[in-house]
């Protein structure tokens, strides 16, 4: 109950930073308190498929997961232009796996930004979007459920808003072996959406996805993310795992993110990102 009520704050929140156009000039950001909650007990108890365990035991294991309440990364990032050049600068991430929130902070030579996202809302809280000049403006939001898809993907497939399916097939992708694990993402009841299905669906950022677990390593180490109703598709790969310091968790060191198509084919990269662990 207190993990429902929490996340709701925070999502009403934000939603009053949105809708009043106060995200620019707050004077504090959301507070880490809020955001770095654990996960919903109740979901949990539900019997998870062996392919999914497997994953989460991969990427660190259940109980490191369970007890894991914000994850601190930070990388070299390159985002790249439709001629394929492409811009470097520097990001560090907060991802907080249970409220499904990813804060990314870029120090440009011109400004200081902060962005955060929240399930499926999203803000610059710091910065004047005048001044960026990264190819990546006005795809941040794409550019952030991405990263938090890949790196908390243990939390998403335990994520009980979450229907799973595997497919009865593998497929081969730059020469390794992949189990296809098709989403269907749902909005909860409390993001203030109605009950018709395509109200509900309008309201979710992404719609559906497909999650390829290696069939060597169980990492989910890449994710299709689709949201048809706007023609919008993503592909983001993770690889070269490490455990994060301190916390015993396992996220990727390297993220590629493509746009993509209906047919999950890859399409044109949006950014790469090498971490330091």
């Amino acid at each position: 109950m207190r993990t429902r009520v929490v996340r709701r704050a925070v999502l009403i929140g934000l939603t009053i930073l949105m809708l009043t156009g106060c995200g620019r000039q707050i004077a504090q950001l959301p507070g880490d308190d809020l955001l770095a909650i654990g996960p919903d007990q109740t979901a949990l108890a539900a019997v998870r498929p062996d392919y999914i365990l497997a994953a989460v035991e991969a990427a660190g294991g259940l109980p490191t997961w369970l007890q894991c309440r914000r994850i601190d990364l930070s990388g070299v990032v390159a985002a790249y232009r439709p001629d394929n050049s492409y811009y470097l600068t520097e990001h560090t991430f907060t991802a907080f796996p249970w409220s499904e929130a990813l804060r990314i902070t870029a120090h440009e030579p011109q400004a200081e930004f902060t962005w955060l996202m929240v399930v499926d809302r999203f803000e610059l809280l710091k910065g004047d979007a005048n001044l960026d000049v990264s190819p990546l403006a006005g795809a941040y939001q794409n550019y952030a459920s991405a990263v938090l898809q890949v790196v908390t993907a243990p939390a998403r497939l335990l994520d009980r808003r979450t229907q799973l399916s595997r497919q009865p097939f593998t497929v081969q992708i730059r020469g390794r072996a992949y189990d296809p694990i098709d989403a269907r993402f749902r909005i909860s009841s409390s993001a203030g959406a109605g009950t018709d299905e395509t109200s509900r669906a309008a309201a979710l950022y992404w719609t559906n996805g497909t999650y390829y677990l290696n069939r060597e390593n169980s990492l989910a180490e890449m994710v299709w993310l689709a949201n048809p109703l706007r023609q919008d598709f993503l592909i983001v790969w993770g690889y070269d795992y490490a455990p994060v310091s301190a916390d015993g968790v396992r996220v990727p060191t390297k993220i590629e993110i493509f746009r993509s198509d209906a047919e999950a084919r890859i399409g044109p990269r949006l950014a790469k990102i090498d971490l330091v662990m």
